[in-house]
């Protein structure tokens, strides 16, 4: 998929892409645009508790947080407690993840599409950035 970098934050284009080169042009534009940006970074993590747990560091995820995928996923198309336009997640050192636990990244990879997905429906942006190249997502 070609697209502008800025083009990919708005509801209708919400998913999951790769992290373009120019990630802080884009942090900048989402900002402007009011979107909130939260920077995921899976560097040492290699297996779902790791993960969930940075996903509620990171995130900001409420106390009630049942530290499971079902979780994740309400979470990911909640976020009552940080109100916005829009969300932009940016994970960070991916492929160490991607490499350790395949099927978790696979499945984080289907809960963010989800996530993406519902918020599209809602007239949300929702746009998940990966920085590990993967045949499932679209590069700008």
């Amino acid at each position: 998929m070609t697209a502008t970098p800025f083009a990919i934050l708005n509801a209708g284009r919400s998913g999951i892409y790769l992290a373009p080169q120019f990630l802080s042009r884009l942090q900048h534009a989402a900002s402007r645009a009011g979107l909130v940006w939260f920077d995921l970074d899976l560097m040492g993590v290699t297996d779902k508790a790791g993960l969930l747990a940075v996903c509620r560091e990171a995130l900001g995820f409420p106390e009630t947080f049942g530290s499971n995928w079902d979780a994740l996923a309400d979470c990911l198309q909640d976020f009552s407690w940080r109100r916005a336009p829009g969300y932009v997640i940016n994970l960070m050192h991916a492929a160490g993840f991607a490499r350790a636990a395949p099927q978790d990244f696979s499945l984080l990879l289907e809960i963010l599409e989800a996530a993406a997905n519902y918020w599209k429906k809602q007239g949300s942006t929702f746009v998940a950035l990966v920085d590990h190249p993967s045949g499932e997502l679209p590069a700008f």
